[in-house]
C-alpha cells in the first residue's frame, strides 16, 4: 500500500506542467503596476441586438467575455520588458496551443490560438506585440465556443463598431 500511495504521488508530480498557464500568468501579473488587466463582458461592447441577425446573436451569446493583458513598454519598465515577452511566449509557444493564424511585419507580430480542439476550443487566445510598445494578451473565454462563431463575432463586432465603444468606455473608467 505504501508503495502504491509513493508511485501516485511521485506520478502527480511528474505529471504536472512546469510551464505557467496563461490564467497563472494573469493573477501573477494582476498587482503588476506595469501590467493592466481588463475583464470586458460582451455586454460592455454596447452591441444593438436588434442590428444582429439569429447567427450572430447565437454566437454573441456564446462567449462571456474577453479577458485582456497588457504590458505597456515604459523608459521605467524598458528591462522588464523582454523578460515577460519570453515569458508570455514560452506559454503561448507550448504543446497546450495551436497556431490558428500568425501576423507579422517590421512594427508588429500576432497569434491567433486555440487551446482544445478547432470544433470545440476551450480557449481562444491573440497575442500581439510591438517592440517599442509593449503587448498585448487577450483571452474570449465562454461556453460551447466554435471558431466559425467567433470569426462570425468579429465581423458583427467591425459592423457595429463595438470595439470603439469599447475603448470609450474604458477610456472613461482609466
Amino acid at each position: 500500500m505504501k508503495k502504491l500511495l509513493i508511485f501516485a504521488v511521485t506520478l502527480t508530480f511528474l505529471g504536472c506542467s512546469k510551464t505557467q498557464s496563461i490564467q497563472e500568468y494573469y493573477v501573477a501579473k494582476s498587482e503588476d503596476p506595469n501590467f493592466l488587466v481588463i475583464d470586458i463582458p460582451t455586454s460592455f461592447l454596447g452591441i444593438n441586438n436588434e442590428a444582429l441577425n439569429q447567427e450572430e446573436q447565437a454566437a454573441l451569446e456564446s462567449f462571456q467575455k474577453l479577458n485582456v493583458l497588457m504590458f505597456r513598454k515604459t523608459a521605467a519598465n524598458e528591462a522588464q520588458f523582454p523578460k515577460e515577452l519570453e515569458k508570455v511566449r514560452e506559454i503561448i509557444d507550448g504543446e497546450r496551443f495551436d497556431p490558428l493564424m500568425v501576423l507579422s511585419d517590421r512594427q508588429f507580430s500576432g497569434k491567433l490560438l486555440l487551446e482544445g480542439g478547432i470544433e470545440r476550443p476551450d480557449e481562444i487566445v491573440f497575442f500581439g506585440s510591438a517592440a517599442d510598445e509593449g503587448f498585448l494578451l487577450a483571452r474570449l473565454i465562454g461556453s460551447n465556443m466554435q471558431v466559425e462563431k467567433a470569426v462570425l463575432l468579429a465581423k458583427a463586432l467591425e459592423r457595429e463598431g463595438a470595439l470603439d465603444n469599447a475603448v470609450e468606455t474604458i477610456g472613461k473608467m482609466l
